[in-house]
C-alpha cells in the first residue's frame, strides 16, 4: 500500500495470481486415485479373464508426475506408490514374492518399469529446475522494472488530491489489479473553480497498459483546463469528446465518464453521466440513493453518436452527506461464486459504521470519527473478492461540511 501527501489517497496492489501447479497435482491424484480404484475393481470382481493386463498401467503415474515439475520430490513418491502397488500385485499371487515366474512375470516387469520412469522423471525435473533458475531471475527483473515504470506513469497521471478542497472534504482508493500490472485507464480529478463550483470527473478508458494511461492523462489535463472556462458540464464533456476525437482519430478511443458539479453557496450538486456507473448519495438523514439520470449520454469519445438531452440531473447535497464515485471494477468484482460485488446493498449496511459523532451545533465530536465509509468499503471489497481483482478499482468519496458557507442555517 502506498500513501500519498493530500488526500488519503491509497494505491493498493492486490496479492499475486495464484499458481496453477497446485492444481495440476490436484488433478494427477485424483487421476491416479481414479485409475487405482478401477483396477482394483476389475481385480476383485474378477469380470476381465487376464486382470494383471493392467498392472503395467503403474509405470504411468512417475511419467506424468514428471510433467512441469520443478522437483524431484514429485515424481519420485509417485514412483514409490507405483512401485510398492506392483511389489504388493506380486505378494497376493499364489507362491508370493519368491517366486519369479508365471503370472509373476508382469508386475516384476512393471517394478523395472517404474523405476525407469522414476528415473527418467526426477532427470527431467533436475534440468528443468536448472534451465529455469536464471530465466525466472531474469524475468522477475522485468516485471519489477515493467511496474516501477508503469506506477510512476500512474502517478504521474494521478497527481496527490488535496485533503480538502474548499469545504469538501476528499478520499481516494485507487485497487490495482495485480502486482505486474500497476496500470490502468481509471482517472479521476477534482478542481476548484471562481465561477463554476467545484468541478470532479472520474472515467474508465477502454483498454489497459501504458496506452490507457496515455489517454488518461489527455481526458485529465484536458478537464483541468476546460473546467474553468466551460460554462456547462455538457460543454465540459463535448471538449473532452473532441479532443479524444482529434488526437486518436473519431471513435478509436473512449473513456466512460461520470462529471460533477457541486455548488458550495447552494448546497446543489449536479451531474452528467457519460455511459459510467452511477454515483452513490450517502446522506444521515436519507440513507444511500443511487443518482441516476434519464439515460446517460454515450462515452467520451463516442458522444456525438447519441445524446446528452437526459444525461444531467440536479440534486441537493446537503451539510454532511457523502458523494461516493466508483469505477466499474468495483461493482464488477466477483466472489468465489462468481457473483458481483453489491455496491450499493454494501454501502448502505457499511454507512452507519462510518458516521462521525457530531455535537449539537454540528461540529465533530473530540475523538469522535473511526474508520472512514472509504476505509470499510475497500477493506469490505477486497474481503468479498478474497483473491486479486480482475480489474482495476478506484473509489473517490466527497463530503460536505456541516454547514454551507453560503446558505445560512442550514447546519444540522
Amino acid at each position: 500500500m502506498h500513501l500519498r501527501g493530500g488526500a488519503r489517497e491509497r494505491i493498493e496492489t492486490a496479492a499475486p495470481s495464484r499458481q496453477p501447479g497446485a492444481w495440476r497435482a490436484r488433478w494427477l491424484e485424483l487421476a491416479t486415485l481414479v485409475a487405482a480404484a478401477a483396477t482394483a475393481v476389475v481385480c476383485l470382481t474378477k469380470v476381465w479373464p487376464s486382470p494383471l493386463a493392467l498392472v503395467p498401467l503403474l509405470a504411468v503415474p512417475p511419467a506424468l508426475a514428471g510433467i512441469g515439475a520443478r522437483t524431484i520430490l514429485r515424481p519420485l513418491a509417485y514412483g514409490v506408490v507405483a512401485a510398492a502397488a506392483a511389489v504388493i500385485v506380486d505378494a497376493v499371487l499364489s507362491g508370493g514374492i519368491t517366486v519369479t515366474q508365471g503370472p509373476h512375470e508382469l508386475p516384476l516387469a512393471t517394478v523395472g518399469a517404474v523405476a525407469v520412469t522414476t528415473v527418467l522423471s526426477a532427470a527431467a525435473a533436475i534440468a528443468a529446475d536448472r534451465r529455469a533458475t536464471p530465466d525466472q531471475a531474469e524475468h522477475e527483473l522485468q516485471i519489477a522494472n515493467v511496474a516501477s515504470v508503469a506506477e510512476a506513469a500512474q502517478r504521474a497521471v494521478l497527481r496527490p488530491l488535496p485533503e480538502q478542497l474548499g469545504p469538501l472534504k476528499l478520499g481516494v482508493v485507487y485497487l490495482a489489479a495485480a502486482a505486474e500490472a500497476r496500470v490502468g485507464g481509471d482517472l479521476y480529478e477534482v478542481t476548484y473553480t471562481e465561477t463554476h463550483g467545484i468541478r470532479l470527473i472520474i472515467g474508465d478508458v477502454r483498454g489497459k497498459g501504458l496506452g490507457a494511461v496515455e489517454v488518461a492523462a489527455d481526458i485529465i489535463g484536458r478537464f483541468r483546463e476546460v473546467a474553468h472556462g466551460v460554462g456547462t458540464l455538457n460543454e465540459v464533456a463535448y471538449r473532452l469528446d473532441a479532443g479524444l476525437s482529434r488526437r486518436w482519430g473519431q471513435y478509436e478511443e473512449f473513456v466512460t465518464a461520470l462529471l460533477a458539479e457541486i455548488d458550495p453557496d447552494r448546497g446543489k450538486l449536479t451531474i452528467l453521466n457519460c455511459g459510467h456507473p452511477p454515483p452513490l448519495l450517502i446522506s444521515p438523514e436519507d440513507g444511500v440513493t443511487v443518482l441516476e439520470v434519464r439515460a446517460p449520454a454515450p462515452p467520451l469519445g463516442l458522444i456525438t453518436l447519441g445524446s446528452d438531452a437526459g444525461a444531467k440531473q440536479v440534486y441537493a447535497f446537503k451539510p454532511n452527506d457523502q458523494l461516493l464515485l466508483y469505477t466499474d471494477g468495483v461493482t464488477e468484482a466477483r466472489d468465489a461464486s462468481r457473483e458481483f460485488y453489491p455496491l450499493d446493498e454494501r454501502v448502505k449496511a457499511l454507512a452507519p459504521k462510518a458516521q462521525p459523532r457530531m455535537t449539537k451545533t454540528g461540529k465533530l465530536r473530540a475523538n469522535g470519527s473511526g474508520p472512514t465509509l472509504l476505509d470499510l468499503v475497500r477493506d469490505d471489497l477486497l474481503r468479498y473478492v478474497g483473491a486479486p481483482p480482475d480489474d482495476d478499482a478506484a473509489l473517490l468519496l466527497v463530503r460536505a461540511p456541516a454547514a454551507w458557507p453560503g446558505v445560512p442555517g442550514a447546519a444540522r
